[in-house]
């Protein structure tokens, strides 16, 4: 078993995307992207029950857990990150820390998996592009 970020939204256009997973590795790999190139993170808030009424959620990190402690990117938040991946996509750089990022995950033992394919990059920034989301770790069976 490996662990996921499962990613959502409750509604969505026709033809756009509700939904994202990908390893934490890329996971934590997505938003160091995006710190360098210039996504200021804005903090996640707690998914609260419907009838509890928060005037002014608490921010807090993007260290995902189980359904029980459901985390929400705010659109602009999740937008802002959009754009700074995007940026990333273009920099001469990008490949170069990419294969940094891969012998580190290597050195510390861990197994390096799609957190390399720039295509889920691009994924992950279409989803965002998409507004605000939520996201949890859940398990998927290792193929």
């Amino acid at each position: 078993m490996s662990d996921i970020v499962e990613m959502y939204r409750a509604a969505m256009e026709p033809g756009g995307r509700d939904r994202f997973s990908c390893s934490v590795p890329t996971w934590t790999l997505l938003q160091e992207l995006g710190h360098t190139f210039g996504w200021h993170p804005m903090g996640t808030a707690y998914v609260a029950p419907a009838r509890l009424q928060v005037e002014a959620p608490a921010r807090h990190d993007y260290r995902p857990a189980g359904a029980l402690d459901q985390k929400q990117v705010t659109r602009d938040d999740a937008v802002a990150w959009a754009s700074a991946l995007a940026l990333a996509k273009d920099s001469p750089h990008l490949t170069a820390m990419i294969t940094a990022r891969a012998a580190a995950i290597k050195a510390a033992g861990g197994q390096v998996s799609e957190a390399l394919v720039p295509g889920v990059m691009a994924e992950f920034v279409e989803f965002a592009y998409g507004g605000a989301f939520t996201f949890i770790l859940a398990s998927a069976a290792e193929p």
